[in-house]
């Protein structure tokens, strides 16, 4: 009985990417919150731009969609913990009683690495982070 839960668990899983909705999202803003002094904050943001508009992505739209990246670091003897966050923040209406206007995370993926190269590694997990935003993008475009 195990087995088939198991292996009905594991199937389920590879046709859901993610549990998160990204249809009709086109029109970004990019907001990043660098709290590292070995990150360059302009630099970071003209990379991510460029890669987020060649996968198709919108930018300098009013009222668009913000894409929040934070990058925190923490020194830990020889190495320094990373933790690296990418949301997707927009006004909701709430399905409560008063239906409750708000802001709200309605995608967000995180990683806390240990970086002894923190700016390789940083951008190595950044990277990873934004490739499966944008794979996600894809599956739920199609």
């Amino acid at each position: 009985m195990k087995k088939i839960f198991l292996a009905i668990l594991f199937s389920a899983q590879l046709f859901s990417a993610s549990i998160y909705t990204l249809d009709n999202i086109r029109d970004l803003n990019l907001y990043i919150d660098n709290q590292t002094d070995f990150m360059d904050k302009k630099e970071l943001k003209k990379e991510l731009t460029k890669k987020l508009e060649k996968a198709g992505f919108v930018f300098g739209v009013t009222d668009s969609l913000i894409l929040v990246i934070k990058i925190e670091s923490l020194e830990i003897e020889d190495s320094i913990a990373i933790y690296i966050s990418l949301g997707l923040g927009e006004e909701v209406i709430t399905k409560r009683k008063d239906k409750i206007e708000t802001f709200s995370y309605t995608y967000m993926e995180t990683k806390l690495i240990e970086g002894y190269e923190p700016k390789e590694d940083t951008n190595e997990a950044l990277d990873t982070l934004i490739n499966d935003f944008i794979a996600a993008y894809e599956d739920d475009k199609n």
